[in-house]
């Protein structure tokens, strides 16, 4: 079959040319259409019950993470001039396209009662610019007599104060969230200049924006780095140019298409799918690597390039499909985690790794055939003298210290294990960001000075219509609040109740100690001051209640405390809810986006390792089907679990925490360390028949053919992944560091523990019976030429 694909693509060479440019053109056409996610990636599955809840609370209230927050800290905030540019920078904000609404001390509201319409309004506290320090003084001690503005607009000092701003949520999940961000922060970086004071931005839209324009620059720096370090190492290997110009040509297509398959299946760039352009062009190198040795290896041994271009394909073809198709299960398993964004992940990598594997196997013989032979200066890397030095080494610790090797791997199996139990399982919402980073710095901020910025919320149905209005429901909402409020991961809770307070102080001239609920006597003649639409003109218990008085909301901001202490935290309010909501008449839920995003890391942990385990199942049948022998399958899993457990005590040595980018390592490298087994025992099958049965000569045979093109391979593959340190996501840069680590030691237990094992097993293992005969003969007749 391979012989007469190798014929057929010879042959029909300029059509498959022209039917390969024109692929990658349509493909180019959908690449440049390709956006980004502007949202945090969706894990949760959407039949999960807590994202359910959360999806009908959104339904009810709208959003709870489209608020901007920006920070001040300052002794000049009740100063006239700094006050006049603070109402001034609300009202640029404002007219932003893409604002909805800006609130902050210099633009709030007050309650009153207006006798003449027998209703309770709202009017601004600000109604001008401010013209004396006098009247400044005045407006702050009005401030400071409504307690609802304190912990949410201002901290109990009086130096710290908080810009909400409201931001539209279809704007916010385009690419126009960016330039709205950069034009609200020019604004305040302009004020924060004229006074010397350093503005802190945080909330969920301005860390998903920095996110997402980090990704982007990351896409770009990593592609190009990518196909540098492709360049680099194609030269160095083959030393001339026309191979590096036809392997960048390989994984410039490569990532066309991979980018326009992006966008043909209608999903943008996530945090890892961006990964997947630099990654293909990893693998693409491999290949290019892979091909051009076979090339050479069957030109020097006839001198017919022309025959020696279809054996690349004949002898070739099938162990690069092996070597793609690993590669490919130990990422397509994440399409069973139950996970969008690692379904979009698994897809997309899985499905264009595959594609490269058919694109180098069409474009490169065709390529090379319109070049002229190789000559003997391109063909000398083969000699490898610095490399049969390497194996001979190899050799000889195979031959003559097999338990050295033992004894070391033992060694480091046992302080692997010891360190890997020392691994966190812990998410956090803003993860990946290195603690130096602005992002990071901010968050901190207002975690100390408001006790943090990321949505909580709480659901209060009373089960009846106008529910909420019952004294006793307002009485148990009010208790939970106050419970609430010793919690320091919490900040202060906003709900109906709060607005019930208020109302009631402005009923009663503004004065502060009303700023409570009115007792059962009070509370009818508050509610007949309420609008008749539950809107105190300016709308303050809009979205704190549904249309029927039935569900109430309670809106807290928290810390980003992880997703262990997010359990803990959810276990002490559930508790505290238990005791005050009676079950049979209230149904009480917490959601929001912080805990649906924590959850979705402990959901990820706990998926991501049964593809783990799926991929290691999955490979290990293909190795059983290859071989015919699930002896050799035992034995050629030790090689490939050892590197992983050596990359979980690094993990464990070095505090790495075990969260999504990092677990989906392991997968991964698996299916990359497996192409060095198949290599091994397909060569060491090979020698052992051209041997005569002969297995210390056919390990020493092994090690020469098959070596160098495990090494190449790894020191390629490590020099592609070690560029994902230079990331800003330290998610990604674990990705690299650990990935280019494991892949090293997948080459160094293929090329030393592997050998060994065989060679410690000769009269257990009857060579004959267990090679013979296999599914597939990956390296070819013996008696072909080498």
């Amino acid at each position: 079959m391979w012989q007469k694909l190798g014929t057929l693509v010879i042959r029909n060479r300029l059509a498959l040319l022209i039917t390969l440019g024109v692929i990658t053109l349509i493909f180019s056409l959908f690449a440049i259409r390709v956006k980004l996610t502007y949202d945090f990636a969706k894990i949760i599955p959407v039949d999960d019950p807590d994202y359910i809840e959360y999806m009908k609370f959104k339904e009810t209230f709208g959003e709870d993470g489209n608020v901007l927050a920006i920070g001040i800290k300052s002794t000049k905030l009740f100063e006239k001039d700094f006050f006049n540019d603070l109402v001034e920078l609300n009202k640029k904000i404002e007219k932003v396209n893409g604002v909805e609404k800006a609130i902050s001390i210099a633009n709030i509201y007050m309650p009153y009662k207006d006798e003449a319409k027998h209703e309770l309004n709202l009017k601004p506290v600000i109604t001008g610019y401010v013209e004396t320090q006098q009247e400044m003084d005045s407006i702050k001690n009005l401030i400071l007599s409504m307690p609802i503005y304190k912990g949410l607009l201002y901290n109990k000092n009086g130096d710290v104060a908080l810009l909400a701003i409201t931001l539209n949520k279809q704007k916010l999940d385009s690419k126009e969230r960016i330039p709205i961000v950069n034009e609200i922060e020019k604004y305040c970086n302009t004020l924060g200049e004229k006074h010397n004071i350093t503005f802190h931005y945080s909330g969920l839209p301005y860390v998903r924006t920095i996110y997402a324009s980090k990704v982007a620059d990351e896409i770009k720096i990593f592609t190009y780095l990518s196909i540098l370090i492709t360049a680099i190492f194609i030269f160095i290997f083959f030393r001339f140019i026309s191979a590096v110009i036809f392997s960048l040509v390989l994984v410039f297509m490569s990532v066309l298409i991979t980018l326009g398959s992006i966008e043909m299946f209608g999903y943008k760039i996530t945090l890892l799918t961006g990964l997947i352009p630099p990654l293909i062009v990893i693998i693409g190198v491999q290949n290019c690597i892979y091909m051009l040795t076979v090339y050479h290896q069957e030109y020097r041994a006839h001198g017919n390039k022309m025959l020696a271009l279809t054996r690349l394909i004949s002898r070739g073809g099938l162990p690069l499909f092996l070597t793609n198709t690993t590669t490919a299960i130990g990422f397509c398993v994440f399409s069973y985690s139950g996970s969008v964004v690692l379904d979009q992940f698994s897809i997309i990598s899985g499905l264009n790794i595959m594609l490269v594997y058919v694109i180098s196997l069409v474009f490169f013989p065709i390529a090379y055939s319109y070049l002229p032979p190789p000559k003997e200066k391109h063909t000398k890397h083969l000699d490898g003298k610095h490399l049969n030095k390497v194996m001979d080494i190899c050799n000889n610790l195979v031959t003559n210290h097999r338990k050295a090797i033992y004894a070391t791997i033992i060694a480091i199996t046992i302080v692997s294990v010891w360190a890997s139990l020392q691994i966190q399982t812990l998410g956090y919402v803003v993860d990946d960001l290195p603690q130096k980073d602005k992002v990071f710095t901010d968050l901190k901020f207002f975690e100390k000075e408001l006790k943090g910025v990321l949505p909580y919320e709480i659901q209060i149905d009373t089960k009846r219509k106008n529910g909420v209005k019952d004294l006793s429901t307002l009485q148990k909402m009010n208790r939970l609040e106050r419970e609430l409020a010793e919690f320091p991961e919490l900040s202060k809770a906003l709900s109906i109740v709060d607005v019930l307070k208020f109302a009631n102080q402005g009923y009663n001239e503004g004065n502060e100690k009303y700023y409570i609920i009115p007792s059962a006597l009070e509370i009818s003649g508050l509610l007949s001051y309420l609008p008749k639409n539950n809107n105190m003109s300016g709308g303050l218990m809009k979205g704190l209640v549904d249309s029927n008085m039935q569900v109430a909301r309670m809106s807290i901001q928290m810390a980003d405390v992880g997703s262990v202490d997010m359990k803990v935290l959810n276990n002490k309010v559930q508790k505290i809810i238990d005791d005050i909501f009676p079950k049979d008449k209230y149904d009480v839920k917490h959601t929001g986006t912080s805990l649906i995003f924590l959850k979705g890391n402990d959901y990820l942990i706990t998926n991501l390792l049964e593809s783990m385990t799926l991929a290691l199942v999955i490979i290990s049948l293909l190795m059983a089907v290859l071989f015919f022998s699930w002896r050799m399958v035992l034995i050629s899993l030790i090689p490939n679990l050892i590197p992983l457990l050596m990359t979980l005590g690094i993990m464990g040595l070095f505090d790495i925490r075990l969260k999504p980018s990092t677990i989906i390592i392991f997968s991964m490298v698996y299916g990359i360390v497996v192409d060095y087994t198949i290599l091994y025992l397909a060569r060491y099958r090979h020698s052992l028949i051209k041997l005569n049965w002969d297995m210390k000569t056919a390990i020493k045979d092994s090690l020469e053919v098959a070596g160098p093109s495990i090494i190449y391979s790894a020191i390629a593959l490590f020099a592609g992944f070690i560029i994902f340190a230079f990331s800003d996501f330290g998610g990604t840069i674990a990705l690299g560091v650990l990935t280019s680590l494991a892949l090293l030691f997948g080459m160094f237990t293929n090329l030393l523990l592997l050998p060994a094992l065989l060679l410690s097993m000769e009269k257990a293992i009857n060579n004959k019976k267990e090679f013979e005969h296999v599914l597939v003969d990956i390296e070819g007749d013996p008696t072909d030429s080498e």
